[in-house]
């Protein structure tokens, strides 16, 4: 079993000095339950709700930063895996973007390709598909948040043999529920059955600049089984979700039956035609 981690946290795009401190008191709050792998909320040095191009640079990071290096160092340490969401500046463009960080350093880097409301306003638009990268744990992928509700997109990375997703979010909150569970963490969910994944989403709290957020990270098994959900009424500027989960070696879902095996993907050109 591995235990994983996502830590819900309150951001707030007036003061990314504090949402810093906060990253760095939920990884040590998950490190201290024995998480292995370690998920942060999207842009979870900058806040979310930018008014200008110029609030993006002022609080975005670079890839030979000093917040990179910091958890480099921390992941060196303490043997774990960090992947985080980051206002991220790379050859002067600016990115909505995940890193994954294990104890031999940066393991790469993935720009969010399927950009959400005014994000197009700040950020420059991915074009690599999801990132997929060996760990000691098996192979893990990252995307940010909206990516995921793009069916196609979670399926790359279940064919790079990805074992867990990992995705960063910041959730508006837009009321929907399904039998009492938000329509975001129902959407991982499957996400994560139909592609024999585990999965963890860490959302964000606090309100910012007159937004909400939905506030439900969110951990399932390879089954799409819920193994931990945010308390969405705590009032906590950190809250940890852990679980201990199996991360699967195969994508057989019986004897019989295998997700990759069974494909048909001569089948699917017509999806290309859209």
């Amino acid at each position: 079993m591995t235990r994983v981690a996502a830590c819900q946290i309150s951001l707030d795009i007036e003061n990314p000095a504090e949402n810093i401190s906060r990253a760095n008191q939920g990884i040590s709050q998950a490190i201290s339950q024995g998480a292995q792998i370690i998920v942060l909320p999207e842009l979870v040095n900058s806040g979310y709700a930018f008014t200008s191009v110029s609030e993006v640079q002022e609080r975005s990071t670079t890839l030979d930063g000093e917040l990179i290096a910091a958890w480099k160092e921390i992941a060196h340490k303490n043997d774990v895996v960090i992947v985080a969401g980051l206002a991220l500046s790379v050859d002067s463009r600016l990115y909505n973007a995940s890193v994954i960080i294990d104890k031999t350093g940066l393991l790469g880097w993935y720009a969010k390709v399927h950009l959400f409301g005014e994000e197009h306003q700040f950020f420059k638009t991915g074009d690599k598909p999801p990132l997929v990268v060996n760990t000691a744990h098996g192979r893990i992928a990252t995307m940010v948040c909206y990516d995921v509700e793009f069916p196609e997109w979670v399926r790359l990375a279940m064919l790079d043999r990805a074992a867990l997703l990992a995705v960063p979010t910041n959730w508006p909150n837009l009321g929907q529920l399904i039998h009492g569970t938000p329509m975001e963490a129902v959407r991982v969910q499957a996400a994560a059955s139909v592609n024999k994944m585990v999965a963890v989403a860490a959302d964000r709290s606090g309100a910012e600049r007159g937004h909400s957020w939905v506030s439900s990270s969110v951990i399932t098994d390879f089954e799409g089984n819920i193994s931990a959900i945010a308390d969405r009424d705590s009032e906590d500027v950190v809250q940890i979700l852990v679980a201990d989960v199996e991360l699967p070696t195969d994508t057989s879902i019986t004897p019989k039956n295998d997700v990759r095996k069974d494909r048909k993907p001569d089948l699917y050109n017509g999806i290309l035609k859209y």
